[in-house]
């Protein structure tokens, strides 16, 4: 009679035991899982802008500007990396002032544009009235927001933001109204100045300064070499990325204009 009460009995404390393993090993599952989306789900703000490129054929005129119009949050540059990228046809290889852009010939496709993150100085120039001074920075640099509470916002003539730190990407923040920048070094913010002959010359429309010789300047910084080969109608995909999120916050294709 003992033997066979055991034998009734063990079989439903085996299933009760599977149970209640399954039950526990189902928790720590749902748990895991859930920890995993709750640590990728980070908050991904919305972003738009208004964003240019032209290339005039001088100093005066040309450049890079986005201006904001419009976030769901404040944005600190820090947490962007801004992209470009384009493909043209060689169109001045006589008179450019790159050595290797030179050696292609007319009508062959190149491609260019570049990648800038906070921390990593992509502007090495020298001041046109600074000898040979170079001055190390981060474009875009940005406009229109105050340097202290109670100053008025930083006007867009500014001439020298790659002195100012806070005026360097990864160190503004991105709200309405906002805007970033970046210019050929010889082209001052405000459009003033001998469009041929103001900042390291120009010899030539389009010949623009080589970065070959280890002077890059906050045009190329953004758009990368061979930029000045650029013309109207050539187009420049320009994406912004939430490096947090991982998430795109602006993508577009901008065709470029002669200023």
């Amino acid at each position: 009679m003992k033997n066979q009460r055991d034998m009734a009995v063990s079989p439903v404390i085996g299933v009760m035991l599977m149970l209640v393993v399954v039950i526990i090993i189902a928790a720590v599952v749902s748990g895991f899982s859930g920890g995993l989306v709750g640590g990728s789900n980070q908050k991904t703000p919305s972003l738009t802008m208004d964003v240019k490129i032209a290339n005039s054929g001088t100093w005066t005129a040309s450049g890079f500007s986005a201006t904001v119009t419009g976030v769901s949050d404040p944005i600190l540059t820090s947490d962007l990396k801004l992209i470009t990228s384009w493909k043209t046809r060689m169109k001045n290889n006589a008179g450019t002032a790159n050595a290797d852009l030179s050696l292609i010939s007319n009508g062959t496709i190149i491609t260019g544009g570049k990648t800038v993150v906070s921390g990593v100085e992509n502007v090495n120039v020298v001041e046109p009235d600074a000898g040979s001074d170079a001055v190390k920075s981060i474009a875009p640099y940005g406009f229109g927001f105050p340097l202290a509470p109670g100053q008025a916002a930083i006007p867009q003539s500014r001439e020298t933001p790659y002195k100012n730190v806070d005026q360097q990407f990864g160190n503004y923040t991105l709200t309405p109204g906002v805007s970033i920048s970046a210019k050929p070094f010889g082209s001052k913010q405000d459009g003033t100045g001998d469009p041929y002959t103001n900042g390291y010359g120009l010899s030539y429309p389009y010949a623009y300064t080589t970065d070959s010789e280890g002077y890059i300047d906050p045009m190329q910084a953004v758009l990368g070499h061979g930029w000045e080969e650029l013309r109207a109608g050539d187009i420049v995909t320009v994406k912004v990325v939430h490096v947090p999120s991982g998430k795109t916050l602006y993508t577009k294709d901008v065709a470029v204009t002669e200023g």
